[in-house]
């Protein structure tokens, strides 16, 4: 029993230390992730805060656009308006100018209503000057020619109304311009900060979703290390009651032993005592007549008591009951009875609590094997899920990857196509101007060798203003050179013709002077058909090229999209089994932490068994047998009492005879 106890002790002690620094770790790792937690809220309401403020910069300068797009058509609607009226006004003035200084009454009788309102209209003119050129005008009406003698002071008034509108035309085209400008860098600049809010927005969604997910991950590792501090406290609790419980029992066990054994030893000695031995003798000497078969027996049963149970403070006061010199059998027998009755009972309690535990540790061996077998099951899971996420995401990443190169190859190819076809373009422009030369050289050659199959080229188509001034005797002069290059009307823009000169033959010999023979033109005409066919040519073939490669680069940009869209739905459903993996890593995480619970409380289940049942299961056989020697010593010892015949025992004294009580 010392032996046991000072295992338990040790137990006690070695689990105290290990739970004083569970304890205090869990304490530390609490107020650590507090301040993470505390930390991490800040920087999450901090940034809502910032995503709140770029929502209201983006908002703002949308509406700064939109304000500013309003009035912009506001001021273009009135400049239309403005210089519609203007253009109006200088065209009428510049009609009735040259009519006024031509003395074209007809034309300025029709026309009169629209120099009236352009006089009308003109803010710098003073009321005279309005007057004066009504006046004229209502002249006008009464005769339809003939000069008028204020025409020059009116043609005077007009041309300043024309200069003065013509002034205010050119500044409010120059302030619409300005207007313009301005808008336009206003609203590129409000795009920029629009696009550097949107930025923001994005940047500080996703940190603040991280901050979000970081938070609840610290609150759970908090809760955990509170669930955990809890238990590893109350269970330190329990372990210091039951230590200093089974410490007291143990002391008190100790105690009454000791007290029980010095309290037999002294009866012993004071019994043994040769001057009590001696007054005994005296005081009571029929003891010592008692028939030798009496103490015979109780020899016999003390011995067979003594053989039992060495040591056992119950036998040994039966021991002392049958060395006294008047045994009672009586209270002997029934003591052994009792002591029988008792050990049986024991041996009974010990059997139900053996098999009790038997049967707990079995179970509870059996729950340790599931926990560890859903341990593992959960484990697996738990690195499948993990693996399932991470070949989720480098899928993500690379199809992401995979769309970006998509896109440039897409732009690059576009970028090339619109090279090719600006190319394509300028060549089939360069080409068609050099046969319109070509045909032009032709024409002016058919003009000189067959003037029958020579065309004139297409005359000059006035303008409505101009017939009407050609009619009314206005001089159009003549009709202009074509321009173009060299005068044939056809011109090319930004044709670029590089030669390289290498070497320079010497100049012919002069021809001989002579007469001039008019040739036929046969040959420089059908080089010239030859050329042009050749160009013709040319220009076929680089159009079946261009069709070519518009319908290749058609069908890529098809195929590509097709991919892109391919690739975008993959990511859509990687992301779909992203976050349900993620889902499921979270319950498998739930459910494992649920399982180290459980693993737990079986082991302290487990353990309070084996403080309960360790003792009786490894003292039992011991115990049992030692309960069967004192039972069959007991049975012994009561047989051989029991076979006394008390009745006829007899002593006899001085004062006569008399039968042991």
């Amino acid at each position: 029993q010392d032996k046991l106890f000072a295992k338990f002790q040790c137990y006690c002690e070695s689990n105290s230390a290990k739970l004083s620094d569970s304890i205090a770790a869990a304490k530390s790792q609490i107020e650590a992730l507090g301040s993470d937690i505390e930390s991490a809220t800040e920087d999450r309401k901090q940034t809502v805060a910032d995503l709140q403020s770029a929502k209201d910069d983006r908002e703002s300068a949308n509406k700064s656009i939109e304000d500013a797009t309003q009035q912009r058509k506001k001021e273009n609607t009135a400049f239309e308006k403005s210089s519609s009226d203007l253009k109006t006004n200088i065209a009428a003035l510049s009609k009735a100018i040259p009519a006024i200084e031509n003395n074209m009454v007809a034309f300025l009788q029709s026309e009169g209503s629209a120099l009236k309102k352009a006089v009308e209209a003109a803010p710098e003119v003073s009321d005279y000057d309005k007057s004066s050129v009504e006046s004229y005008l209502q002249s006008l009406s009464g005769s339809e020619s003939g000069y008028t003698p204020q025409s020059g002071e009116i043609v005077g008034i007009l041309k300043q109304m024309h200069e003065t509108m013509e002034k205010e035309l050119a500044e409010i085209t120059k302030t619409e311009g300005e207007a313009l400008t301005d808008f336009n860098e206003m609203v590129a600049s409000q795009n920029k900060a629009i696009q550097a809010a949107t930025d923001t927005i994005e940047e500080k969604t996703e940190q603040s979703g991280a901050l979000a997910v970081q938070i609840v991950q610290l609150k759970n590792e908090r809760d955990d290390a509170d669930d955990q501090l809890k238990a590893d406290t109350g269970y330190s609790a329990q372990l210091d009651k039951d230590c200093t419980q089974q410490t007291a029992e143990y002391a008190q066990v100790k105690q009454t032993r000791a007290d029980e054994l010095l309290a037999i030893a002294d009866t012993i000695k004071i019994l043994n005592d040769d001057d009590v031995l001696d007054l005994f003798k005296k005081a009571i000497p029929s003891l010592l007549q008692v028939r030798s078969s009496t103490k015979d027996m109780a020899k016999k049963a003390l011995k067979f008591v003594r053989s039992s149970g060495p040591g056992s403070p119950r036998l040994d006061l039966i021991a002392l009951a049958l060395q006294g010199k008047n045994v009672n059998f009586d209270k002997v027998l029934k003591m052994v009875d009792q002591m029988i009755d008792t050990l049986k009972k024991e041996q009974t309690d010990d059997d139900a609590k053996q098999t009790y535990c038997k049967k707990e540790f079995d179970t509870t061996e059996d729950e340790a094997k599931e926990i560890k077998h859903h341990q593992e099951h959960l484990d697996q899971t738990n690195a499948e899920l993990q693996a399932a996420i991470k070949d989720a995401q480098e899928r993500i990443a690379t199809l992401t990857s995979g769309i970006k190169d998509l896109d440039k190859s897409v732009a690059e190819a576009t970028e090339t196509r619109k090279e090719e076809h600006d190319s394509y373009i300028k060549a089939t422009a360069q080409d068609q101007a050099a046969v319109q030369i070509l045909e032009f050289a032709k024409n002016r050659l058919q003009k000189f060798y067959n003037p029958k199959l020579h065309k004139e080229g297409p005359k000059r188509e006035l303008s409505e203003e101009e017939k009407m001034y050609s009619a009314y005797g206005g001089d159009l002069g003549t009709t202009p050179a074509p321009g173009g290059l060299a005068g044939t009307g056809v011109s090319v823009s930004m044709i670029q013709v590089s030669s390289l000169v290498t070497g320079r033959d010497e100049p012919p010999p002069a021809p001989k002077m002579g007469g001039y023979k008019k040739q036929q033109g046969g040959g420089v005409l059908g080089m010239i058909d030859r050329l042009v066919n050749d160009l013709k040519t040319e220009m076929n073939e680089n159009k079946l090229e261009e069709n070519d490669a518009q319908q290749d680069y058609e069908q890529l940009m098809k195929d590509s999209a097709d991919k892109r869209a391919a690739d975008s739905k993959a990511i859509s459903e990687a992301e779909s089994v992203l976050a349900e993996a993620q889902s499921d890593l979270s319950a498998n995480k739930d459910d494992l932490r649920a399982n180290a619970k459980k693993s737990k409380q079986n082991h302290e289940y487990n353990q309070d068994l084996h403080k309960t049942c360790d003792f009786l299961l490894d003292n039992y056989d011991a115990r049992k047998k030692a309960r069967t020697d004192e039972l069959e010593g007991l049975d012994k010892a009561k047989a051989i009492l029991s076979g006394a015949d008390f009745s006829l025992i007899q002593t006899t004294g001085r004062k006569g005879s008399r039968f042991l009580a």
